[in-house]
């Protein structure tokens, strides 16, 4: 049974079997694959024992929604563990049923969408649990597509979890998810060419270490200049006000201003919203330091890359990042079900299991204990290290003043305008009504 449900992981784009109901046929087409998983048929009882007034309870049923990012396909060890780990479990339950759906991460298709068109014509084919995004598990939370999980989830679990990671499931101080596994935000470079030196302001500039990163977002506040603002003394309530500190920016633009007269940024990195833009560039020796984030930077490893890590450069203060990643949701609103279903959350959510699954598929862990295990050499240290030091994607914020910022770190990258002239230009957008 474990190695036909692990051909099935390998193999989702191509086969499909399915069990749903008709109203789960609804959404069939955004179903890469079904598998199964249950304990061997009971035995047929003779036609004269069966009595047509006597009602039995239906074996349980686990259905879940699995993203394809968890499950990469070209992965087969990893396919095989995630395998053995659903396997096990449902042999812990009498006549209990898995059911895995394997579905898109993101797009067409994608949880979240899927979670939306099962809502609205097949509420019968929605899981009992899958795993979301913030951005995503915020759009559910508001579309009333998950449930709140407060109080449910034990102890030793929730105190083992990262605070940041603890929080990446909390909307309203309500916790609606379960941290699984996590991104963090960072620099990689090639230690043949460059130092390491990234930490600080300071440090990149005494030591020229030349990087680039997405300095051409076009919506909200940078993740790299949300760090750096923090570092420089600034704070969220003042983002979310829209009344920056005038001081934190002086610092942060004069930097860039520094960082550029000395060919350590270069102008062409206005050309990049996202580290995607220019992380084949990264890859293929253009550049010998960029920011990525940890997945990206493990990807590289894995494909014989010679990189190292470096914190995202700071004014000062403990090296920070911004916290994303894959956290667990329950969708069934049945107790029994929810039951069942944190059980089985938790049961993945085991030290040793997490530690090795998010090895496999290179992620990081949620809890404390699983990231002990992990052999990534000095790797492991910095991940500990920004892990116990991140800060949530930023979703609050006055939009005009965050594009101001924006716009002000281009104006100086580009040349265009000096740092004093720049921060000016913030303030006053700031004050207009």
């Amino acid at each position: 049974m474990r190695l036909v449900f692990a051909v099935f992981l390998a193999l989702f784009a191509a086969l499909c079997v399915s069990c749903a109901s008709p109203s789960a046929q609804l959404v069939s087409a955004t179903t890469e694959a079904t598998i199964v998983l249950s304990m061997t048929p009971p035995p047929l009882l003779p036609v004269a024992e069966v009595t047509p007034d006597v009602t039995t309870e239906a074996p349980p049923t686990l259905h879940i929604w699995w993203p394809d990012s968890l499950a990469p396909t070209s992965n087969q060890k990893a396919s095989l563990m995630l395998a053995d780990y659903v396997d096990t479990f449902r042999a812990t339950i009498p006549e209990l049923t898995i059911e895995m759906r394997l579905k898109k991460s993101q797009d067409s298709g994608g949880v979240i969408e899927t979670l939306r068109t099962a809502y609205a014509v097949a509420p019968d084919a929605m899981p009992d649990i899958t795993l979301l995004r913030r951005n995503d598990m915020l759009a559910a939370v508001d579309a009333g597509f998950i449930q709140p999980i407060q109080g449910q989830v034990t102890s030793a679990v929730l105190g083992d979890l990262y605070p940041t990671a603890l929080d990446l499931g909390r909307v309203n101080g309500t916790l609606y998810g379960l941290a699984y596994t996590l991104d963090v935000e960072q620099i990689a470079y090639r230690p043949v060419v460059l130092s390491g030196s990234f930490a600080h302001f300071e440090d990149v500039l005494k030591d020229n270490q030349k990087f680039v990163f997405p300095a051409g977002v076009t919506e909200g506040l940078s993740d790299v200049l949300l760090l750096q603002y923090i570092s420089a003394g600034g704070t969220l309530n003042e983002l979310i006000q829209g009344k920056p500190n005038a001081k934190a920016l002086l610092t942060i633009l004069t930097f860039y201003k520094q960082a550029v007269d000395a060919g350590i940024i270069d102008r062409s990195v206005l050309d990049y919203a996202r580290p995607d833009d220019y992380l084949f560039q990264l890859a293929q020796g253009k550049f010998d330091a960029g920011m990525i984030t940890s997945s990206q930077y493990l990807n590289l490893l894995a494909n014989g890359q010679a990189f190292e890590a470096a914190p995202i450069p700071l004014a000062a203060g403990e090296p920070s990042t911004v916290l994303n990643g894959w956290m667990w949701v329950v969708v069934n609103k049945n107790k029994d079900q929810q039951t069942l279903a944190l059980h089985f959350i938790e049961w993945m959510l085991e030290a040793n299991r997490l530690a090795a699954y998010s090895r496999q598929i290179n992620m990081l862990p949620a809890r404390r204990a699983a990231m002990r295990l992990w052999n990534a050499g000095t790797f492991t240290d910095l991940a500990n290290r920004l892990l116990a030091n991140a800060r949530l994607p930023l979703v609050d914020g006055n939009a005009t003043t965050l594009r101001a910022m924006e716009n002000a770190l281009a104006a100086v990258i580009s040349g265009q305008r000096t740092p004093e002239e720049a921060v000016s230009d913030v303030v006053e957008q700031g004050q207009k009504p």
